[in-house]
């Protein structure tokens, strides 16, 4: 992997902040893969950019509020990107605000994330890449 592999996701963080889910759009391959853990309330795979806009309106009805943030973006030892994050949700019916520790696995090719998955628990995420937990 080269720099240009961080450096996509890194923009692509920056994108969705200013943006939102259009704004990461051209850092996604159309047919990107995007998953979400089976734990999340958001659980299951997301085909493509339509896909990751069905997303977001999924994540929208759920939370009345999402913010998120990587606050390290490693090369990982299987050529992937690993981010370790931070989110601030508050639930749309429950009214409860929550900061949390999670983790995405990013592969990129020729320039695009092709493969986006989430991870509620950091050292699954780490043990995934090959770094442990």
């Amino acid at each position: 992997m080269t720099e240009e592999a961080l450096d996509v996701v890194r923009r692509g963080y920056e994108a969705y902040e200013a943006g939102g889910i259009e704004g990461i759009l051209p850092f996604l391959d159309p047919e990107v893969e995007w998953r979400n853990p089976p734990d999340s309330p958001i659980a299951g795979v997301f085909h493509g950019h339509e896909g990751v806009r069905e997303w977001q309106r999924l994540t929208e009805e759920v939370f009345a509020e999402l913010r998120f943030w990587p606050d390290e973006i490693l090369e990982a030892p299987d050529g992937r990107v690993l981010a370790l994050c931070r989110a601030q949700v508050r639930g749309r019916e429950s009214e409860a605000a929550v900061e949390v520790p999670f983790a995405h696995v990013v592969e990129v090719r020729d320039g695009r994330a092709v493969s986006f998955e989430m991870y509620s628990r950091v050292p699954d995420a780490r043990a995934a890449v090959g770094l442990g937990g």
